[in-house]
């Protein structure tokens, strides 16, 4: 089979493979399509520490496709908590002790889930769901949890920094909590994009809660300075990041930070995808082989949300 494989930052490879052999619960899934986002784009510039253990690896974890042994279309997570370590008996499965390996290997023909993930985050995928929809199962998921974490309510103000794919679906989670969304920074077309998904452009300057969503140390300490007094600022991504702990220690500042997702998100994240709320479709903006995914990510089209790999 042909399959993407990461040999080294900014170095991608398409080969000819053996496909993978299933074995005892494990299934074998022929890809429809996978998507690329955010954390593949960094992989592929720099590793990645979890999800890039050696090389060459398989690459790619977003995906949709078709259980060989049943003909079902499926989706399914990159991971599956234990539910055995003290993390998951605490009830913090994004936090289990047992999540790795993480599942790659989306950009090929074929793909094994292992036993464990298919037991708990393997999910059938309703015939009213577009293919390249379902496959944004896993980073709405991520999403989901995120909004959990940061204790967004009905009537609060939320802010949302950076109006990428995760921002987007941050913004129609927190619109769906009942909230009313801002969203900053961005392209001014991501922006009035925004409004498709639940929210408004502006300055986010007094959010009860704001959600960092770019990535950049800037972007985390303008997330510092809008929050309100006595408000909350969630990380969706991890970098060093110094702070002045005036704000901290006057304003009684609540920081948090949001890892992944647990199977009850994973489970509402596709019934999300399926509810027609938010036209979910318009995240993806490009469509390429496997062939072309390595020259998406070293020179990214101004306009690229996601973009749907047929392999």
């Amino acid at each position: 089979m042909r399959a993407l494989l990461y040999y080294g930052p900014c170095d991608l490879r398409v080969e000819e493979v053996p496909p993978p052999e299933p074995g005892p619960g494990d299934v074998l899934v022929q890809v429809e399509v996978a998507l690329t986002d955010g954390t593949d784009a960094k992989a592929y510039r720099r590793g990645h520490p979890l999800l890039l253990e050696k090389a060459p690896s398989p690459f790619g974890h977003e995906f949709c496709g078709v259980d060989v042994a049943t003909g079902r279309r499926v989706v399914a997570a990159n991971s599956a908590p234990c539910g055995e370590c003290a993390s998951c008996r605490r009830g913090e499965e994004t936090l289990c002790e047992n999540l790795r390996p993480f599942l790659n290997g989306a950009y090929a023909e074929y793909l094994l889930v292992p036993a464990r993930i298919a037991e708990r985050n393997l999910l059938p995928v309703p015939p009213v769901i577009a293919p390249e929809v379902a496959a944004m199962t896993e980073p709405l998921a991520c999403c989901l949890h995120g909004i959990d974490r940061a204790g967004v309510e009905a009537g609060q103000a939320v802010a949302i920094l950076g109006p990428g794919p995760i921002g987007l679906m941050l913004c129609a989670a927190a619109k769906d909590a009942g909230a009313n969304v801002v969203v900053v920074g961005g392209r001014a077309e991501r922006r009035e994009l925004a409004r498709e998904f639940g929210g408004v452009p502006g300055t986010g300057e007094g959010a009860d809660i704001v959600i960092e969503a770019v990535g950049t140390a800037e972007a985390w300490q303008d997330a510092l300075g809008l929050v309100r007094p006595g408000g909350t600022v969630l990380f969706f991504g991890g970098r060093e990041l110094g702070v002045d702990t005036f704000r901290l220690h006057y304003e009684e500042l609540t920081l948090k930070g949001a890892f992944h997702h647990t199977p009850r998100h994973v489970r509402a994240a596709l019934a999300f995808l399926g509810s027609g709320a938010f036209p979910w479709e318009r995240l993806v903006t490009h469509q390429v082989g496997l062939e072309q995914v390595a020259g998406l990510f070293a020179d990214p089209p101004p306009d690229l949300l996601k973009a749907a790999v047929l392999p």
